[in-house]
């Protein structure tokens, strides 16, 4: 296992030349004598920088976000490990086929089930009620919700909301990487709201991966 960590903080690290040009920022972290690697999306080519993770070696991919509540029995300092989502963005990279035949990959199920037991099993260590399920809406990361736009993705089944969560699952489902995530609610639906830094994540990490 080489695990990769997508996160909302930017971080400082090497970038890397692809055919689609240089990825964001990827940083090395060493957890429990492993190496870890960090990235945030940035304005790079999303599969510039799935490919540069997938080139170093990782296998996994973990997004660790701070998100915004839509289900009313969330709330601020709750933790949760989708088990499906929702992409309502548009116009992105989503895939390394674009110009060519092929490239559907199944989404069911939408996240792999091994990592989000590892998560759930680190999350058992800081809080004594880990959300296991839960609908994870994307949106476009270039702004927060809406007021109605976060009531319009409650009504449809939404429980949190976030942002970086796309294109960068399906990219690395085709590169066959393994995908989770792992959500902190810091906020309400249609508000503002402070991400927590990655040490938060890491801690949770760790656990999960021992």
């Amino acid at each position: 296992m080489q695990l990769a960590i997508l996160t909302d903080t930017p971080q400082q690290g090497a970038t890397h030349t692809t055919t689609y040009g240089d990825s964001a920022p990827i940083a090395e972290y060493s957890i429990d004598g492993r190496t870890v690697f960090v990235c945030t999306q940035g304005q790079a080519d999303p599969r510039a920088t799935i490919r540069a993770l997938q080139d170093a070696g990782a296998t996994h991919l973990w997004l660790c976000e701070s998100v915004g509540a839509l289900s009313p029995l969330l709330e601020p300092g709750d933790w949760l490990v989708p088990d499906d989502y929702i992409d309502g963005t548009r116009g992105q990279h989503y895939t390394y086929f674009s110009e060519r035949a092929g490239g559907y990959v199944q989404q069911m199920p939408a996240f792999d089930e091994s990592s989000r037991e590892t998560l759930l099993t680190g999350l058992h260590h800081v809080t004594t009620r880990p959300f296991k399920r839960g609908v994870y809406v994307c949106i476009s990361n270039t702004r927060l919700e809406t007021p109605a736009e976060a009531l319009f993705w409650r009504r449809a089944g939404g429980h949190i909301i976030g942002r970086y969560l796309s294109p960068c699952l399906t990219l690395a489902r085709e590169l066959e990487m393994r995908v989770a995530v792992l959500a902190h609610v810091v906020r309400a639906g249609g508000e503002a709201g402070e991400s927590v830094g990655l040490d938060r994540y890491l801690s949770i990490v760790s656990r999960a991966i021992q």
